[in-house]
């Protein structure tokens, strides 16, 4: 099996994208973040086999929409960013799973590496108007344990579970 488009390297539109987290706050509301500065690809092959993801983030480029929230995120017991700016995943499987597709792949944040499997599905495609190109939509997401990459400052008022979850559009190869 494939994926519905046909083989090539996709850059990621990154003006019609987000990375995104939410994680529990004191057990009674969800806060949630972007990360807007981000790339990626994906490359299709002539099977799932062939397939890749791969997507990077600038930790330091976090928004939870609270200026004073995104520095603490930044320091020592959080992101760290003195010592580790980029946050990155890379696919080693995708898998078809009902109508949609497994993910797995190695995330690495802190320099930590561990394995983690998301859910994703195909939302479809469409021509961009402003330059005729077609784009193919994509959702991941899935929940990991920040505690297993070292992040674990916070628990218990913020939980060790985070939500990671991508909505990206990644545009067709140009003609050669």
């Amino acid at each position: 099996m494939t994926l519905p488009i046909a083989a090539g390297i996709y850059g990621i539109d990154t003006n019609h994208s987000q990375l995104g987290f939410s994680v529990e706050h004191l057990g009674i509301s969800l806060v949630g973040g972007t990360f807007d500065t981000f790339s990626g690809s994906l490359t299709v092959g002539d099977s799932l086999a062939a397939t890749s993801l791969n997507v990077s983030a600038d930790m330091g480029s976090v928004n939870t929409g609270n200026a004073a929230r995104d520095e603490h995120l930044a320091g020592e017991g959080f992101f760290d960013l003195a010592n580790h700016s980029e946050m990155t995943f890379s696919s080693t499987a995708i898998t078809e799973v009902g109508g949609g597709y497994e993910v797995t792949g190695n995330l690495t944040i802190r320099g930590v590496t561990e394995s983690v499997t998301l859910s994703g599905s195909y939302n479809g495609s469409g021509v961009f108007p402003a330059d005729g190109s077609t784009h193919y939509g994509f959702s991941a997401s899935g929940v990991i344990n920040r505690s297993a990459f070292g992040v674990s400052a916070g628990v218990p008022l913020v939980t060790d579970e985070v939500t990671l979850a991508l909505e990206a559009q990644f545009i067709e190869p140009a003609a050669d």
